[in-house]
């Protein structure tokens, strides 16, 4: 009965029969002989058809209403009983913008699988701003990422906290200096991120308290990775503000990390999800792991 309750929620949330189905991996008719099974075991009408899509009579908003509090506090029973570890197993869909996609999440789901084997996990890596779109539209079922998306449909927590930071290439003229000041950098060639990453957006702002914009500098290169940022900059290409977590072995890669006076860039990555939407039991409890590994990638909350 609980399944049936969940694919009802899930079709009622995703408005389309052919959308659930396509994420559960089934055919649409199944969906549908499912939603008739329901309607058939509590004795009333659930859905009828409105357009090219369907509604919910007055019985079927109060189910909706109970399922949904029915299945969170199943999923906190079986929680606080040991028995999420025997229904942990299914997948998982993350989106995370670049940072935590490429360089944090890897280590964390490796680990968080070892607990619960059976777990299969995707992993969407864009923009912070495609990522949020996508949690939005239950296309993943959270993301992770560099700016915070707190909407009348969005909430995010706080996770970890970043750091950019000014790096060129080893051979680069500004590179045996200890120090410089950010207005030297407007002579040299500089690679920024794409429109949309919150990698961008940070650095724009830490520019924009300076006085200073974009147009400002030499921007030779937009690119949509933090990967071919790095490599722009090693090739020769220009400087770049990057991430600390992209370059726990910048040295040995032929990047040099340079301070800026008076020019710091700190930013947080945020867990990120559907207000008021229930997780699944998997990725709600994969959620609460990554939230309680704060302290391991240096994180403090504001």
């Amino acid at each position: 009965m609980l399944d049936l309750l969940r694919l009802f929620g899930q079709v009622v949330e995703e408005q389309s029969f052919t959308v659930v189905a396509r994420k559960l991996g089934i055919s649409q008719p199944a969906v549908s002989n499912q939603m008739r099974a329901l309607e058939e075991k509590l004795g009333v009408k659930l859905l009828y058809r409105k357009g090219k899509g369907f509604a919910l009579t007055p019985e079927g908003e109060t189910v909706y209403r109970h399922a949904f509090h029915m299945l969170d506090e199943w999923s906190e029973l079986m929680r606080e009983i040991g028995g999420s570890e025997r229904l942990m197993n299914g997948k998982i869909h993350i989106g995370a913008s670049h940072i935590p996609g490429e360089y944090l999440l890897p280590n964390f789901l490796a680990s968080f699988r070892k607990l619960y084997p059976e777990i299969q996990f995707k992993l969407s890596i864009g923009d912070s701003l495609e990522m949020a779109e996508k949690a939005l539209a239950h296309e993943v079922d959270f993301a992770v990422v560099g700016a915070v998306f707190d909407t009348e449909k969005l909430t995010s927590e706080y996770w970890v906290k970043d750091e950019l930071g000014f790096v060129v290439p080893s051979d680069h003229p500004l590179c045996t200096d200890q120090s410089v000041e950010i207005n030297m950098l407007r002579e040299f060639p500089m690679i920024i991120r794409e429109n949309g990453s919150g990698h961008r957006r940070a650095f724009e702002e830490a520019l924009t308290k300076r006085g200073l914009d974009l147009n400002d500098f030499n921007v030779a290169l937009e690119v949509g990775s933090t990967e071919g940022v790095k490599n722009a900059v090693r090739s020769g290409l220009g400087y770049s503000f990057l991430s600390r977590h992209a370059l726990e072995s910048h040295a040995e890669q032929g990047l040099v990390w340079v301070n800026v006076q008076d020019f710091s860039i700190e930013r947080g990555f945020y867990l990120l999800t559907r207000r008021n939407k229930s997780l699944t039991v998997i990725a709600d409890e994969c959620y609460r792991y990554l939230a309680a590994q704060k302290a391991e990638v240096g994180g403090q909350g504001k």
